[in-house]
């Protein structure tokens, strides 16, 4: 995802130590980066843990950035570290009823919508998220393979295979 003018100046305060400039890079695109943490973890006191823990490592660990350009690229990376870490976690204790609110409203078949999710649930983590970049945020798979460190033709795997699972676990002929 290339920045902006604005932005790229921001990126290149924040290296030198500019916190300031590193929150307002943030907060400028705070929608999007709640968004990719809500898509792993699944409520909002998980995104918002996420976001907040990853937003510390960037406060430490910015002036090591090399390519200021590259900013949101290396800042999504340590969310989604960040965001695997809470889901591992989550995933090894016992699953409760308050999933938390979801961030949109109800798809109008909340069946089909449920059974979506139930199915996304079992898919390996690569193939979920390769879906998630892909589908949900909108991301190329190059911009994806960048974010992941893998190969773009990884990534086109990756979607073939899970899209391919999840069709196996809704059933073929699922939507008719």
């Amino acid at each position: 995802m290339p920045l902006n003018d604005l932005e790229l100046k921001l990126a290149r305060r924040a290296v030198r130590g500019d916190r300031t400039a590193l929150l307002q890079l943030l907060d400028g695109r705070s929608a999007y980066l709640y968004r990719t943490a809500y898509l792993y973890v699944g409520n909002e006191q998980d995104a918002l843990e996420v976001l907040q823990e990853a937003t510390t490592q960037a406060v430490s660990a910015v002036r090591q950035l090399r390519e200021p350009q590259l900013f949101f690229t290396w800042y999504t990376r340590i969310l989604i570290r960040q965001a695997q870490s809470v889901y591992a976690l989550r995933a090894s204790e016992e699953p409760t009823a308050d999933a938390g609110e979801p961030l949109a409203a109800p798809p109008v078949n909340t069946t089909e919508h449920l059974d979506l999710l139930a199915a996304f649930a079992q898919l390996k983590a690569e193939y979920r998220q390769a879906l998630q970049l892909f589908y949900y945020q909108d991301l190329p798979t190059r911009e994806i393979g960048r974010l992941l460190n893998v190969p773009e033709a990884t990534i086109k795997t990756r979607l073939r295979r899970g899209r391919l699972a999840l069709r196996n676990i809704l059933g073929g002929d699922y939507f008719g």
